[in-house]
């Protein structure tokens, strides 16, 4: 079929010249023999540069959808519609996961020229914060979700894979096989011309939350669970614990996750932005500034984000309050547990592991936090999977020791947290991969959202000072809101 599309053209033909019809028809038909165990059949190729964001944005009609951005290092995913989803929730979740993910990857025939990591089928998805969830709003995510998506785009820097992958059936002939794959192309147009975006410009929408005060049933409700938490800690029940407070806002107005994204990726260059749509209804949103663990090789990537302040109106208020940050024994304490926990749980898992001594920060537009980078290289036959089993949850989302801590969060918050501080992300077929923990984050659903922000208590935690603490996590998904009508 004839374009006047000069971007699709030159998709068409890399799509030609990397796999040519004849190949794909010959690798249906090989997919598609009853002999061997593959359902779906993928190709990747090399498209020109596009906005990952913009691509979700103009494919809202897909009931999965997937986005993942961390703009300081130009790398985005973008991915709608899926093939297979894996459900797991118990507490083997993370294993059965592993094991339902490699089973599928090996059902998958991939067909590509192209010798690059992302160029590979991928599984994105995540999991709850707790090994069930209960809560209704948070039904169609469950405890343990990965999608194999029907397209997904890689952009890193200046090169951009797009991968298509559709099931094969047995049933259906290779003529109608390979139209399958070419309509997808088709559907090009939309992705890479964005002079064929369909486009509507509604006006940022001055919103004005009012957080509860401190002469609210909230904050008395949240000074008791702090006070609860401080009693329990000298008594010698855990050392640390994480409590989180839910913030339910409802507009006049429907809400846009792509929108709301687009502003937090500006602001927020150095954190990680997702969306997560089940059912291209609800959606799961955010920008957190904590990676759980990156995957390269046998090489794992994690870190310490534990201990916060306020950023400063001015240059030398902004170093007195790091100075006070880098000095505070309760935020050193607390970051302290953390780098405790990781060590604990990935040193016996690891041939290599090391970070700096000393704590250094993390700044963002609003907050600033300790930070400690660690660095791991995980022995032969330890899965990623079970790697991330044992980072969450962090001291920084839970508590220390993380088993005694953890049974006390559901009795002393007033929420089900469902996905909120769970690790999500993606790996592909190569073993690449990387995980975040889901902090400032939002669920979505039409004009109703729910976000959620928490602070780490420890024995000497003030309740008026944590709460001060969550007000100021909240501000950057309340800001997005104005920029996110529908």
């Amino acid at each position: 079929m004839d374009s006047e599309n000069p971007v699709l053209d030159k998709v068409r033909t890399c799509f030609q010249e990397q796999i040519s019809g004849l190949a794909l028809q010959q690798a249906i038909k090989f997919v598609a023999n009853q002999e061997n165990d593959y359902q779906f059949l993928s190709f990747s190729i090399e498209i020109p540069s596009v906005d990952a964001l913009a691509v979700l944005e103009q494919f809202s009609e897909s009931t999965f959808q997937y986005f993942w951005e961390k703009p300081a290092s130009d790398f985005s995913i973008a991915a709608g519609g899926s093939l297979q989803r894996i459900q797991t929730t118990g507490k083997e979740r993370f294993r059965n996961a592993s094991d339902a993910g490699k089973e599928l990857l090996s059902n998958v025939y991939h067909l590509s020229k192209l010798k690059h990591p992302h160029a590979s089928v991928h599984l994105l998805g995540g999991f709850s914060f707790f090994d069930h969830n209960v809560g209704k709003e948070w039904r169609n995510f469950g405890a343990g979700s990965f999608n194999l998506p029907e397209w997904v785009l890689v952009k890193q820097g200046d090169f951009t894979i797009l991968t298509i992958t559709n099931r094969i059936e047995n049933d259906i002939s290779l003529e109608d096989t390979y139209r399958k794959f070419t309509s997808t192309l088709d559907h090009l147009d939309s992705i890479c011309d964005a002079g064929t975006y369909q486009l509507d410009y509604p006006e940022s929408y001055p919103t004005k939350v009012e957080t509860p005060g401190t002469d609210s049933p909230e904050f008395k409700q949240w000074t008791h669970s702090v006070e609860s938490a401080t009693d329990l800690i000298n008594q010698g029940e855990f050392k640390k614990i994480v409590l989180a407070r839910e913030l339910n806002v409802k507009l006049q107005y429907p809400v846009s996750g792509t929108r709301l994204l687009n502003y937090l990726r500006t602001q927020y260059p150095d954190c990680y932005s997702f969306l997560i749509s089940q059912d291209g209804e609800t959606a799961f949103v955010g920008s957190t500034p904590e990676r759980l663990a990156s995957f390269h090789d046998r090489e794992v990537l994690t870190e310490g984000l534990a201990g916060s302040i306020s950023r400063g109106k001015t240059a030398s208020e902004d170093a007195v309050l790091e100075y006070e940050l880098l000095h505070s024994q309760k935020d050193l304490s607390e970051h302290a547990f953390v780098l405790d926990a990781i060590e604990e749980n990935l040193h016996r898992f690891s041939d290599v592991y090391e970070h700096p001594e000393a704590p250094g920060i993390k700044k963002l537009s609003n907050v600033q936090h300790l930070y400690t980078p660690v660095h791991a290289k995980i022995k032969e036959g330890v899965s990623r999977t079970e790697v991330l089993s044992k980072l969450h949850p962090t001291p920084a989302v839970g508590g220390y020791p993380r088993e005694a801590a953890m049974p006390y969060i559901n009795k002393l918050e007033h929420f089900d947290r469902g996905w909120y501080a769970g690790p999500i992300g993606w790996i592909n077929a190569y073993g690449e991969g990387e995980f975040v923990v889901a902090i400032r984050s939002g669920l979505i659903n039409n004009n109703e959202v729910r976000f959620f922000a928490g602070c780490g208590i420890v024995e000497d935690s003030n309740p008026k000072k944590e709460w001060d603490e969550t007000n100021l996590k909240f501000i950057p998904m309340l800001t997005a809101l104005e920029h996110a009508r529908k």
